[in-house]
């Protein structure tokens, strides 16, 4: 049954994925994170699982867990992947390489975020020229994290936002709060001063395992925007390098914030970056796999009641577990109905990967 691919926590995760993986054949290696451990002190672990040459000249490769506790869904379609033996349908001449976790912190602690309270995939931009300016996010950070959060606080807080909405627009305020920003290490969407553990760990993957690739497909998974069940296929790559040809391979089905046709706002330091350091746009064909939740004020409110209570509430609290509750909720829809949607897209998106990879 497909929601036996899915899991409780990152424990159970793990467990699956590492048993499917060596049950397939996988060639394994497990990746410790040397700054973050699980609610219980564990050690936690980015897994990596590839089949194919170890000179494959193209290369697919499909990441869960960018963002922590989208992992639940993202774990979900790796292991139904396995479990299903889709990794069979890759061509001879293809890598495929499963991340597993790439964010172990957030997925094992049931937060978006890694251990340095950084947006991963805002993180990927280059650290040794200034960072991109988000003005409006100065404008809107008192609202987006109120010092209280009880008592009316958030209720105030949401007014100024509801506020700058209606002077702005929507998605402006949509963009103002998710674009990413540099400033606030306390704030929602913090991209971080230095690159995180798991933007390094990344880098070594791609230097490890793709050093021969003339070309990568890239899938990684995420939640929380549009409508309930749906997976929107976001352009994860260069818009004029890459768009074109991702149409081409998912029956023009692709969005991207650079046209609008997202509902995504325009982000920055994508975790693309990492890929496209390395390869020409025209070698990268990548998408997220963006699963809808609840509606965008619902899971912007969970975003920053997280943030709020990581801040500023003892764990363990009543107030903590309403907290994590409402984030693990509004990332991860633990429902039969909503596992079955996300399974066939996934599979869907792999088949249209795999067809794609032979037109290159």
């Amino acid at each position: 049954m497909v929601f036996e691919y899915f899991s409780s926590d990152y424990n159970e995760a793990r467990d699956k994925f590492l048993g499917a993986a060596r049950a397939a054949g996988a060639s394994i290696e497990n990746r410790l994170n040397p700054n973050a451990s699980g609610p219980n002190g564990e050690e936690l672990y980015t897994d990596v699982a590839r089949f194919g040459p170890d000179d494959a000249k193209k290369a697919l490769v499909i990441i869960s867990g960018t963002h922590g506790n989208e992992g639940f869904c993202g774990s979900g379609c790796q292991i139904g992947y396995l479990k299903e033996g889709l990794h069979q349908n890759r061509s001879e001449e293809t890598a495929l390489i499963f991340v597993h976790a790439m964010n172990p912190y957030g997925f094992a602690n049931v937060r978006r975020v890694t251990e340095d309270n950084v947006d991963l995939n805002r993180n990927f931009v280059d650290h040794s020229k200034p960072y991109p300016v988000n003005a409006a996010y100065e404008e809107i950070h008192r609202f987006a994290v109120p010092k209280v959060w009880a008592g009316g606080g958030l209720e105030e807080a949401n007014r100024g936002l509801a506020a700058y909405a209606e002077k702005n627009g929507p998605m402006a305020l949509q963009g103002a709060v998710s674009g990413g920003q540099h400033t606030h290490p306390d704030g929602v969407f913090f991209a971080g001063t230095a690159p995180t553990w798991s933007n390094t760990m990344l880098r070594s993957i791609i230097s490890d395992h793709m050093s021969d690739v003339d070309h990568v497909a890239l899938i990684d998974f995420h939640t929380g925007l549009g409508p309930n069940g749906h997976g929107e296929l976001i352009l994860n790559g260069d818009f004029r390098g890459s768009c074109e040809r991702a149409q081409s391979w998912y029956n023009n089905e692709v969005t991207s914030f650079e046209d609008g046709s997202s509902t995504s706002a325009k982000l920055t330091g994508m975790m693309c970056f990492a890929f496209l350091d390395v390869f020409a746009p025209e070698q990268l064909t990548g998408i997220a796999v963006e699963y809808g939740t609840y509606d965008v004020g619902t899971v912007l409110t969970a975003m920053r009641f997280d943030n709020w209570i990581n801040l500023y509430e003892t764990p363990g609290s009543d107030l903590w577990n309403e907290g994590k509750k409402a984030i693990r909720d509004a990332l991860y829809c633990d429902n039969d109905e909503w596992k079955a949607l996300v399974h066939e897209r996934a599979n869907w998106v792999l088949d249209h990967a795999y067809q794609g990879l032979k037109t290159v």
